[in-house]
């Protein structure tokens, strides 16, 4: 005998129920290796290429789950600042140089100081 229509009979509600609950197991799975791909040290571009995720989603699912850590700030700030003294000190160079009148507007094209 055919279903009532509007009533779902309760062994598809309780199959419906069981696959939400595993689709959320799933979707953490998800986030949490997505994480852990960054927490090991993947970029968020390479994660998103490689999973075919967003990097966006990549991102929020890293920050929701302890990405970046502590050490990986820390290395960054290192990185960053490092970065930072290296183009002082080409600035200053460069400012040297025009100041012998040997004016270099690209530091890649400077050429080798003379002994």
């Amino acid at each position: 005998m055919p279903q009532s229509r509007g009533i779902v009979p309760e062994q598809d509600v309780q199959r419906i129920k069981a696959a939400l609950v595993l689709r959320d197991e799933a979707q953490q799975q998800v986030e949490q290796a997505v994480a852990d791909a960054l927490k090991a040290g993947g970029s968020v571009r390479e994660v998103a290429a490689s999973t075919g995720i967003s990097t966006t989603t990549v991102q929020k699912y890293g920050r929701a789950h302890g990405w970046p850590t502590d050490e990986q700030r820390a290395g960054w700030e290192a990185d960053r600042a490092r970065q930072d003294e290296f183009a002082a000190r080409i600035e200053a160079a460069t400012a040297v140089l025009a100041l012998l009148g040997e004016g270099v507007d690209d530091p890649a094209t400077a050429k080798e100081p003379r002994a």
